[in-house]
Formats: structure tokens, C-alpha cells, sequence
């Protein structure tokens, strides 16, 4: 998959977060990801810019301006992809809309990233990640009787997935019919499409009914260790369920950790008062042996040394020349070297080869237009 989009070339224009992330992940299959920043922007390097950034080459244009608008209209005539991270309306009142950038270019994939999509009720509505996982019903989801604000920002990933997903399926159709695409893409769709697979059905069936009792199960929660750690169990095969209770020398209670509510009380007093009596590790290791399903609970910074990212690859160990030595998370099934470019570093050789000579990058940089 490294190479598997080589030879595309992506444009990404506005600031917000899913945009930088979809041509991240598509720069790791192989894309060239150019990315299009305000002139005078703070030239210090987020944490954000740096993981999100890497591979990518920046520019700065100033859209605001006619020169810098068509310059990036020229940019638009050789590229493969366009994302654009814009309010609606924003992006056509800024003269770089689908239709503008068609007539330079009817084949390219133009992918509209927003919140709430291009059109609806709410289109114009500003909102953060926040918003859209409770919105969705994914904050009533996360394991708390009582919602809670989500630590990581699940929006601005999936919907970053998302679209690198459909901005792929779009050059698979270009391929085929030579014709570019339009992508309405909204941060509330991707994060409400993720219940599918636990809540898609309302009605007569529902899903999240089925799901709800599922996950209540004693044999399928997690439980704090005797050192104080938290171990995630997920016994949820009768056999893995019968192979815990009869470890723990209670195999009468094997049906009992099935079973949700009330009638998996007796299991769900014993697994706690059990695991209490161990440190997590020696839990794991002990379970793990009997093909027990089970993990530590770890935290953000302890999966950096999880043997079985390390062994995948979705550590890197990278180093920036304005930070030093950096542990970067990978990209699944692809892969960047090169670290995150300073703000607007590759302007003036973008500009070159489009055709601009030194003196006229000299005047759009005195004019503030780069």
C-alpha cells in the first residue's frame, strides 16, 4: 500500500484538523499532499503540524488576494485532489468553489470537509469535535452512566479517515470514467456512521438493544488489578468464558458471566473481588496463556511501547530539526519519512514550477500575496 496512490497529487486548503489527517493518511499510500497555508501565519510548529504534516510540502497563499486565488487555480490545473476545510460557502465566496476549480480542471476529486455538509438546517453552524460525538450519540456510548467530554478527538479522525476512504473510491471511478467527483463530506455523517455497527437499526428491531446487553456482560467489562491497574476482559466466547470461570475455580459461575443485569450480579461481585488480588500484568499473562481474551488497560503513552505496534510498525521513531527526537504514530498499511515542512518553506519552488520567475515571487512576497 506505500505506493498505491504514487503519481496523485493533493491539494489541501483551510486549517481544520480532519483535512490535515486525510492527507496524511493518503501521503503514507503514496500521494504527494501539497499543503496550502495563510502568509504570516506563527512559523512555530505544532504538535498537531508536526505528526499531521510530515511528507507534505507547504505553501503559503493569500486567497483573499486575486493573484493568490489564481495562483491557486493554476496549482488546481495539475492536481489529482482537492480538500477543502471551509464553513459552506467560504470556499466560493473565496472564488476557489467546485465549479471555479472545474473550469480549470473537470477532473479533479474535489472533497468539501465540514461539519455539518453543504447543505441542511445546521450547514452554517460552527461547532469542535466535542459537539459532534454528542450529537451523534456516541458520548452516551463511552462507558460512563453519565457523559462525559471524550479526551481525543474521535470527529476529527474518523472523519479524516473518512474522507481519505472516499477521496480513494473517487479515483478508483476516475479511473475507470475519466470523470472527477464532488464529495460532501460532514464530520456529524462519519461520526454518526460509526454506530452501525452497534446502533443501526431503529424500530421494530433494534440494534443498540441487542448491543447494550451485550457489553454489560461480567465476562466482557473491565476491572481493576490488585496493584491498582485496570485490566480489559473480553471473555465472550463460551469457551473463553467457561476457560475463566474454571481457572478461577468457579466454573458454576461461567453462565452467570453471560449474562447482563441482575442475573450476572453473582459473576460480576466475584470477577471484582478476584482481580483484586493480582497485579494486572500477572492477570494478563496468566489468561493470555489459556486463550483468555484479556489486555491491560493502557494509557495513551504506554501504547508507544506495545510489543504488538512496535512489531507493526505503528511506532516511528522520527527526529524534526527544530525539536529533536520525536516517537510518532505510523499510518496503517503505508508509510512517511520525511518530517513536517516549516510554514510556507516550499513556496517559492511550488511557485517555480508553475512557471514564476524570482522577480515576480519577490514582488507576490512583498505584496504580502505569499
Amino acid at each position: 500500500m506505500n505506493h498505491a496512490l504514487d503519481g496523485v497529487t493533493v491539494l489541501e486548503v483551510g486549517v481544520m484538523t480532519p483535512g490535515k489527517f486525510c492527507g496524511f493518511l493518503m501521503g503514507g499510500w503514496g500521494a504527494e499532499s501539497i499543503r496550502v497555508e495563510r502568509p504570516g501565519r506563527d512559523g512555530e510548529l505544532s504538535t498537531e503540524d508536526l505528526l499531521l504534516n510530515r511528507g507534505k510540502r507547504s505553501i503559503a497563499l493569500n486567497l483573499r488576494d486575486e493573484r493568490g486565488r489564481d495562483l491557486l487555480l493554476r496549482l488546481c490545473g495539475n492536481a489529482d485532489v482537492l480538500i477543502e476545510c471551509y464553513r459552506p460557502g467560504v470556499a466560493a465566496r473565496l472564488g476557489i468553489d467546485y465549479e471555479s476549480v472545474c473550469a480549470v480542471n473537470d477532473g479533479i476529486v474535489y472533497c468539501s470537509l465540514s461539519g455539518f455538509g453543504q447543505d441542511g438546517p445546521d450547514k452554517a453552524l460552527p461547532a469542535y469535535d466535542l459537539l459532534f460525538q454528542a450529537r451523534s450519540g456516541l458520548t452516551h456510548l463511552m462507558g460512563t452512566e453519565t457523559p462525559v467530554s471524550p479526551r481525543t478527538w474521535l470527529a476529527d479522525a474518523v472523519s479524516g479517515l473518512m474522507a481519505a476512504s472516499a477521496i480513494s473510491a473517487a479515483l478508483r471511478q476516475k479511473a475507470i470514467t475519466g470523470s472527477g467527483s464532488h464529495i460532501d463530506l460532514a464530520m456529524l455523517d462519519s461520526v454518526f456512521a460509526l454506530l452501525a455497527v452497534s446502533h443501526g437499526t431503529m424500530g421494530a428491531r433494534t440494534a443498540g438493544v441487542e448491543v447494550e446487553a451485550r457489553a454489560r456482560r461480567p465476562a466482557y467489562d473491565i476491572y481493576e488489578a490488585g496493584d491498582g491497574r485496570y485490566v480489559a476482559l473480553a471473555a465472550a466466547r463460551d469457551a473463553s468464558c467457561n476457560a475463566l470461570f474454571a481457572e478461577l475455580a468457579r466454573p458454576d459461575l461461567a453462565q452467570s458471566g453471560m449474562r447482563p443485569g441482575a442475573e450476572g450480579q453473582a459473576a460480576a461481585t466475584f470477577l471484582r473481588e478476584t482481580f483484586r488480588k493480582k497485579p494486572a500484568a500477572a492477570w494478563v499473562e496468566t489468561l493470555s496463556a489459556l486463550d483468555i481474551e484479556i489486555s491491560r488497560v493502557n494509557s495513551p503513552e504506554e501504547a508507544y511501547d506495545d510489543p504488538q505496534l512496535l512489531a507493526r510498525g505503528m511506532v516511528r521513531e522520527t527526529s524534526h530539526p527544530a525539536v529533536g527526537a520525536l516517537r510518532q504514530i505510523g499510518i496503517p498499511c503505508g508509510e512517511i519519512t520525511a518530517g513536517a515542512p516549516a510554514i510556507g518553506q516550499d513556496t517559492a519552488a511550488v511557485l517555480r514550477e508553475l512557471g514564476c520567475d524570482d522577480a515576480a515571487v519577490s514582488e507576490l512576497r512583498s505584496d504580502g500575496v505569499i
